[in-house]
C-alpha cells in the first residue's frame, strides 16, 4: 500500500517528555465566557500520561474547557503537552493547522514562517485568538485565523503549498476514528509543498488501538469471533464496525500466537487505507 507524500505513520507523538517544561506558554484565561463555556483553573499534583501516573511537583497550573453541557472539551493537561511538543519539534515553514485547541501546538513550533488555523468554532477562537496573537506578534511570525470547516477547506480551498499541516480536530483517540481521518490526510496531500510533511494528533496510538483489538479478535477460536463482536456492538457501535473486516479475512482460520504478528500486519495495512 502507497501511503501519501509527506505522512509517517509510525511517527508517534504519544511518547512521554518532559521537554514541554523548557517552553514557557500563554495560557488561557480562567472564566465564564459566551454560549455557557466555562474555562477553569486547577492546580494537578498528578497526571495520568498514556496509563501511567506520574507525580508533579510543584503543582502544574492547568486549564479544563467545558461546554455549556458540562463535558470537558479540552485540556493542557502533561499528556497533551507532551503530544504537542513532539508534533512541534517536526514543524516548519509555513503551517496549516486544523483545530485550535487551547493554543499549545504553535507555541511549542520553534520553527514557524507563518500559521493558518483552521477553526470551526468561534468560541475556541475567542479564547485562543488573543493569546496567539501575543505570542506570534512577538515572535514576528504572520498568524491568520479562518472560521470553518478543516475537511471542507482541505477538499476545496485553493493549494497554498504548506511545509507543514498538522490536524487535530478528532475529539478523542479512538481507532474507529481511523476512516474518516485517513479521509482528512489524504484531502491534504495537495495543500503540501514540496516535501512537506502531514502530522495527525494521536495517529499511531490509534492504530497501536486497533492492532491491539485486532490481535485479541484472532487469538480467539473462530466460532467465537461473531458473538465477540456483536457483544461489543452496544459497546461501540464504531469499533465493532471496524472490527468485522478482521473478521471475514480471517473466516474459519485459526491464527496461533507464533503468526499473530503476521497477521496484524494484515490489519495494519487495511486500517491505514480505510476510508469513509
Amino acid at each position: 500500500m502507497k501511503l501519501p507524500q509527506g505522512f509517517d505513520p509510525d511517527f508517534d507523538d504519544a511518547v512521554w517528555t518532559l521537554d514541554w517544561l523548557d517552553i514557557p506558554i500563554l495560557q488561557v484565561p480562567p472564566g465564564e465566557y459566551d454560549g455557557g463555556y466555562r474555562v477553569t483553573r486547577e492546580r494537578a499534583s498528578e497526571a495520568h500520561v498514556f496509563g501511567k501516573v506520574y507525580r508533579l511537583d510543584p503543582p502544574l497550573d492547568v486549564r479544563l474547557l467545558y461546554d455549556p453541557a458540562g463535558t470537558l472539551w479540552m485540556s493542557d493537561t502533561p499528556q497533551e503537552r507532551a503530544m504537542m511538543v513532539h508534533n512541534a519539534r517536526r514543524s516548519r515553514g509555513h503551517i496549516l493547522v486544523g483545530g485550535a485547541g487551547l493554543g499549545l501546538y504553535p507555541q511549542y513550533v520553534a520553527e514557524a514562517a507563518s500559521f493558518t488555523i483552521i477553526e470551526r468554532s468561534p468560541i475556541v477562537l475567542k479564547l485562543v485568538g488573543p493569546l496567539l496573537k501575543q505570542v506570534m506578534e512577538a515572535r514576528g511570525v504572520p498568524l491568520r485565523f479562518v472560521i470553518g470547516d478543516i475537511a471542507v477547506y482541505l477538499e476545496q480551498a485553493e493549494p497554498a503549498g504548506y511545509d507543514t499541516i498538522f490536524l487535530d480536530t478528532w475529539p478523542r483517540l479512538d481507532a474507529a476514528l481511523l476512516p474518516q481521518i485517513n479521509r482528512l490526510r489524504d484531502a491534504a496531500v495537495r495543500h503540501l509543498a514540496p516535501g512537506g510533511r502531514i502530522l495527525l494528533w494521536g495517529y499511531r496510538w490509534m492504530v497501536r488501538l486497533f492492532e491491539e483489538a485486532s490481535a485479541t479478535l484472532l487469538l480467539m477460536d473462530p466460532g467465537e469471533r461473531e458473538e465477540w463482536l456483536a457483544a461489543h456492538v452496544k459497546e461501540s457501535p464504531l469499533a465493532a464496525a471496524m472490527l468485522a473486516p478482521v473478521a471475514e479475512a480471517f473466516r474459519n482460520q485459526v491464527v496461533p500466537r507464533w503468526e499473530i504478528d503476521a497477521a496484524v500486519a494484515e490489519c495494519r495495512e487495511w486500517v491505514l487505507a480505510a476510508k469513509v
